[in-house]
């Protein structure tokens, strides 16, 4: 049988949602900026802070306003850091409203009816990416066994030591194992990189890197996803 182990942001919950709130709340009056092309940025800046600080180049707590400023500094909006920092304010308010989709929750439901071995690989600290799982309710799917956080791994995606990390913890086999995830360069390369299936949720129907590796499967809507992961599950 076929293992499955998902990506959390932006794959299993709507990571714009909380963003967009906040800029339609904060600054889409002084910006005619798209609001997906920004929050697109603010993904490639947070993946940027992220990195910065676990080098020890950035300080923790200038991780968000660091991705914040960068974000509309390249949208041609100059924000100070205390515009930064309401930003996170309201950001975080509307976080506490996260919610699983529909779609979602009946994919995950027959992944369970079924039996299925499923997990969660995540980028972040364990303090945040706890606070969301908590709010999405997503133990109702998850056993707290198959969770991990790189905080906790020791390794972020795409690093493949991630990846082997959860295959050894859970004794996957490659050849059996699928990754879902929503980013090409930190989920589908990573994945592939450790040696596991990949289904790329495309749902922001982004390009992907030229000369990359391609996923075993790209599905660009929730319908498509639950399609897919129900082929794996039979």
């Amino acid at each position: 049988m076929k293992k499955l182990i998902f990506d959390l942001d932006d794959t299993l919950y709507d990571l714009m949602e909380p963003f967009q709130k906040a800029h339609e709340e904060l600054f889409q009056d002084q910006t005619d900026a798209d609001t997906e092309a920004l929050f697109m940025a603010s993904r490639i800046y947070s993946d940027e802070a992220f990195y910065l600080v676990r080098e020890g180049k950035l300080p923790k707590e200038e991780e968000f306003a660091y991705r914040i400023q960068k974000t509309y500094q390249e949208a041609g909006l100059s924000i100070t850091r205390e515009d930064a920092l309401r930003f996170e304010k309201r950001y975080r308010h509307y976080q506490k409203h996260l919610h699983v989709p529909e779609g979602i929750q009946s994919m995950l439901n027959e992944c369970v009816e079924s039996g299925t071995v499923i997990g969660i690989l995540t980028n972040g600290t364990e303090a945040n990416q706890t606070k969301k799982m908590e709010v999405l309710g997503i133990r109702r799917w998850f056993e707290e066994e198959s969770i991990f956080i790189s905080d906790q791994v020791g390794a972020t995606k795409p690093d493949p030591k991630a990846f082997l990390a959860v295959q050894k913890a859970l004794d996957l086999d490659p050849k059996d194992t699928w990754f879902i995830g929503d980013t090409f360069e930190v989920d589908v390369d990573g994945a592939k990189n450790a040696g596991w299936h990949v289904i790329w949720f495309n749902h922001r129907r982004r390009k992907a890197p030229e000369e990359s590796r391609k996923p075993d499967l790209e599905v660009q809507t929730m319908k498509e996803l639950r399609e897919a992961v129900r082929k794996l599950i039979k």
